[in-house]
């Protein structure tokens, strides 16, 4: 997958999920959902959320860890 496309901010998640915004930082904000925080930057890995989906939106699920380049 590109990496171009593998990362997703909120507004584009809410179009691949289709979902609110609001959904998406409820779920941000409760820990719900998994996401990768950069500084005030909040992400989304899109193979993570697929796998997320797929195991029914379990939110017991390992954040992923993002290492400097």
């Amino acid at each position: 997958m590109n990496t171009e496309n593998r990362y997703l901010n909120v507004k584009q998640l809410s179009e691949y999920l289709k979902i609110s915004t609001s959904n998406i930082y409820k779920r941000t904000t409760n820990g719900s959902i998994p996401i990768i925080k950069m500084r005030k930057r909040v992400l989304f890995d899109k193979e993570e959320i697929d796998r997320w989906m797929s195991n029914g939106c379990d939110s017991n699920f390992e954040m992923p860890t993002l290492k400097a380049a």
